[in-house]
């Protein structure tokens, strides 16, 4: 008899493991006193992104991007020492602390590295957030070995098929839902290549790549939806294989149960798969015909990344993209207008306005909520060409480049976790059947106090935040 899949098949695996289970990155360490001229080109030299800086007896983080802000925009000079502007704020545990826990720590105290230390209390590895997210998805009872050994589609299905289990253990477990994003983002990567190297031969990897559009291109999927896919190919690569490949790719992901996206986009629509010339005209075109259907395309493809193959090809669509981009402020005020485009269900006194009809007592948070704050963020990152896709890196991103504060910024990716939250407890309410309604209506009455209260301030950061993207691209006088 089959044996039916419980919680503890999901979080047994990752209590048991520990820190020393996992290979760890050798750290770089640099002294304090080091140059930032020194430091950057010891980093070329040995093709590092970051470093770790001793000072004394303490630790610290170097990263290029450390580097690229100090100097561009704080302007300091290049015999600068690190030390000055290197970030302490690190995580530091023993080899036998457990993997579940440096998870928590990492993403309760908002940092993408952690340090090991041994017993001498020397410095013996690093270790990176997503490699950690990377870890956990590959024990995780969903693990990428089935998803590896996988010979057929069906048998990658039925690899699949638990992933709701799985985010809702993570979810229960009071994990931050924009990290459950990023690992489901990771698991959806890997069951896209997998899916990829069964139906396409070698040389289409190597001479296309896919794409994944929309929220799962910003890593902030939690529960399978509809296809939002492209695919790009060399320009000298037949258009007969590219639409071969397209079709079959999409009626695999059928099978693994993404359904089709109600807009088409997805591969097998010629208009979000073709060679790279033609995808670079189509782009150009929605950029110099700025109309609201080609507006919503360049959001469709602003959000892009790529999930299998030659990653080189979107890097120069991307660069032509970001190059034809215009100065017109009109254009990025015409492109961030849908934010007005629904009201914040928050009425006068803070009182909750709900749906009518049908969906009584129901609160649509994509509407009300998730859109306008994503694409507030991302009409902001747009203007300042930002590449980031997720939208709490792109929120730090502006707070970088002084567009946005700092507590601004903090109190608005708060903000964007709870809705979040609240939304991925409406989809899994709605997946077993209690939902009535559909994941992005959350039930009034199914929140406690403390939830509410959290929504309550949640959504008024968003009218406030929107209030602000009105201010800034003079969205009023459009109206």
């Amino acid at each position: 008899m089959k044996r039916v899949l419980n919680r503890n098949d999901f979080v047994a695996p990752i209590l048991n493991l520990r820190l020393r289970d996992l290979d760890w990155t050798k750290p770089s360490i640099l002294d304090g006193g080091t140059s930032i001229r020194e430091a950057a080109r010891t980093m070329s030299v040995r093709k590092l992104d970051l470093v770790l800086v001793r000072q004394g007896d303490r630790h610290g983080l170097l990263t290029s991007a450390d580097m690229r802000d100090a100097l561009a925009i704080e302007q300091v000079g290049v015999d600068t020492p690190i030390a000055t502007i290197m970030s302490w704020k690190l995580v530091v545990l023993s080899p036998d602390a457990s993997l579940f826990k440096a998870f928590l720590v990492m993403t309760r105290r908002g940092v993408n590295r952690m340090i090991i230390v041994g017993a001498d209390g020397d410095v013996i590895g690093t270790l990176a957030l997503h490699e950690l997210l990377s870890f956990l998805t590959n024990h995780a009872s969903l693990t990428i070995q089935r998803i590896h050994q996988a010979t057929t589609i069906a048998e990658l299905a039925d690899a699949v098929k638990h992933q709701g289990g799985l985010v809702q253990t993570l979810f229960s477990s009071g994990i931050k839902v924009r990290h459950i994003g990023w690992l489901m983002h990771e698991l959806d990567r890997q069951v896209f290549q997998q899916a990829a190297t069964l139906l396409a031969n070698q040389e289409l990897l190597q001479r296309g790549c896919i794409l994944v559009l929309g929220s799962e291109g910003r890593g902030e999927q939690f529960m399978k939806t509809d296809q939002d896919n492209a695919f790009i190919a060399e320009d000298d690569v037949p258009v007969a294989s590219i639409r071969e490949f397209c079709q079959t790719f999409t009626d695999a992901l059928l099978q693994l149960g993404y359904p089709e996206c109600p807009g088409k986009v997805m591969m097998n629509n010629p208009l979000w798969g073709s060679g790279l010339g033609q995808f670079r005209e189509k782009v150009q075109g929605w950029i110099d015909d700025p109309s609201p259907g080609n507006l919503l395309r360049i959001a469709i493809f602003y959000d892009a990344s790529v999930v299998v193959g030659n990653s080189d090809l979107f890097r120069r669509l991307r660069r032509s993209f970001m190059a034809r981009l215009p100065g017109d402020q009109a254009f990025y005020s015409y492109f961030a207008m849908p934010v007005l485009a629904f009201e914040t269900p928050l009425g006068i006194f803070k009182r909750f306005i709900v749906e009518k009809g049908s969906r009584e007592g129901r609160i649509d948070l994509k509407k009300g909520a998730i859109f306008p704050l994503v694409h507030g963020v991302r009409s902001l990152a747009l203007e300042y060409r930002l590449k980031d896709t997720n939208t709490a890196r792109r929120i730090r991103g502006l707070v970088r480049l002084g567009v946005l504060e700092q507590s601004f910024a903090v109190d608005l990716i708060d903000a964007f976790d709870v809705i979040s939250g609240l939304r991925v407890k409406a989809s899994l309410e709605c997946s077993r059947g209690d939902g009535g309604g559909g994941g992005d209506l959350l039930e009034l009455e199914s929140l406690g106090s403390l939830e509410r209260e959290s929504l309550r301030d949640s959504l008024a950061q968003v009218d406030r935040f929107k209030q602000r993207i009105d201010h800034h691209f003079r969205l009023s006088q459009l109206r």
